[in-house]
């Protein structure tokens, strides 16, 4: 009976061995697989779960830009690039009757001398002693038209270029030859102007006080300094004629000075007309000393 019980015991024994045998394992297993989970959770589903959120912060941002961009009254569709294109033509017409315009501004400055040819009309002088000889007859037409309107004068206020016997060669023409054209169109304006008595200084400067250098790819400049005396009441008239003038001037600035001189009136023309009229012709006006600093563009077309 003894033998029964312990056989029972022995058996009864192996099962419950048997059964938390297979249930460690279980839970073991069990908690392997928790652990895996929860690894995978830190190394795989959070970070794709930040990316998530920031996709959908993105999203979000994306959205409401989009809702504002609808709002506007100017939409970027097909409509409006046409219309710009439209926009982009009309300002090309607008730049270029600009760049023609100065292209014609700077025409005289470009322009070489020219001589008559029975044959062929007006030609361009090519040859450099030839180009002398014209320069040499044209410094002394401007020196004589001076004369001739009783403008008062130092010898050398014109700063003209002398080579003596030498032949210049071009490289040296080119630039005087732009500053002849400035000092002829600087002596049409003191002959035009009413009032001028007398040229005191024609001298060109190396550097504009109001030249911007960053425009070189447009422009240089040429800065030139007029000084004369005239009439205190024409004082507009000189400016005028040196707006007006052919040559493309700027004006940078203005200093007068008073002379202790004075002028009477003009007199009367063969008409009867006098410039300002005066009833008893008594009025004696200062005559001022204007210094003009201007420069010339020249333009690069």
């Amino acid at each position: 009976m003894n033998i029964g019980k312990d056989l029972n015991f022995s058996q009864l024994k192996n099962v419950f061995s048997g059964i938390f045998s297979g249930r460690l394992v279980f839970w073991i297993a069990i908690s392997m697989g928790f652990l895996s989970l929860i690894i995978l959770l830190f190394v795989y589903i959070y970070p794709l779960s930040n990316q998530y959120r920031i996709s959908h912060k993105a999203l979000e941002d994306l959205s409401v830009a989009l809702e504002k961009y609808t709002l506007k009254k100017n939409i970027y569709n097909n409509t409006w690039i046409e219309s710009k294109k439209l926009e982009k033509d009309l300002y090309e017409e607008e730049i270029g009757k600009c760049r023609s315009f100065l292209k014609g501004r700077d025409d005289l400055l470009e322009t070489l001398f020219v001589i008559g040819d029975t044959e062929k009309g007006f030609t361009k002088i090519e040859d450099e002693a030839l180009w002398k000889n014209e320069y040499v007859k044209r410094t002394s037409a401007l020196l004589a038209k001076i004369r001739t309107h009783n403008i008062a004068m130092s010898e050398g206020v014109l700063p003209f270029q002398s080579w003596g016997y030498d032949i210049p060669v071009w490289d040296t023409i080119l630039p005087v030859q732009k500053k002849f054209w400035i000092i002829e169109s600087l002596v049409h304006v003191a002959t035009n102007t009413t009032g001028i008595t007398g040229i005191k200084e024609i001298r060109f400067r190396e550097v504009s006080s109001s030249y911007d250098p960053s425009f070189a790819h447009l422009y240089t400049v040429v800065p030139v300094t007029l000084t004369v005396e005239l009439r205190a009441d024409c004082i507009e008239f000189l400016l005028y004629e040196i707006l007006k003038s052919d040559i493309p001037f700027v004006i940078e600035g203005i200093s007068i000075v008073s002379t202790d001189k004075n002028l009477n009136p003009d007199p009367p023309d063969e008409d009867g007309d006098v410039l300002i009229q005066d009833a008893n012709h008594s009025v004696s006006y200062p005559v001022i000393g204007v210094t003009i600093d201007a420069y010339v563009i020249d333009y690069k077309t």
